[in-house]
């Protein structure tokens, strides 16, 4: 019994962190305040400027994805690249760039709002994530998670 009663108070104190996360008003920012410890001020302030870039953000990836649909029917259409195909190739590397540039300047915005040492640590972190090839993993339509 003294082993049950044991078992569920570690469980429910190394439980208690994430649902206090998970219930928080934005939870999908939990790991920022556990991983960069911002005062509440700063945190609010993070907050803020993610609800500010979260619909640009969607945006810019309808338009990514709008455009490799149409450079996938180019593709469909024909067996040679023809200068519709460039065209749509050049417009579609255009988008990303204009993502990674946009997604950059929020990531310095971010760090900014955090305390100095732990937004240098922030900033190295995420241009590793998100500069290396394949780290950004697609998980649906106009949707991208770091992995």
């Amino acid at each position: 019994m003294a082993g049950l009663v044991a078992y569920a108070c570690i469980y429910l104190h190394a439980t208690s962190v994430q649902c206090s996360m998970d219930q928080s008003s934005h939870p999908e920012l939990a790991w920022l305040k556990h991983e960069y410890h911002p005062s509440d001020a700063q945190f609010a302030q993070v907050a803020q400027l993610h609800d500010a870039y979260r619909p640009k953000c969607a945006e810019m990836c309808r338009r990514i994805d709008d455009q490799n649909a149409n450079v996938q029917q180019l593709l469909a259409s024909t067996n040679t690249v023809t200068p519709e195909i460039k065209q749509a190739l050049t417009k579609a590397a255009q988008l990303r760039v204009e993502c990674q540039s946009a997604m950059m300047q929020h990531f310095y915005e971010v760090s900014r709002a955090m305390p100095p040492e732990q937004g240098k640590r922030y900033l190295s972190w995420v241009q590793q994530e998100t500069l290396v090839p394949g780290q950004m993993v697609p998980t649906g339509p106009g949707q991208a998670m770091l992995h």
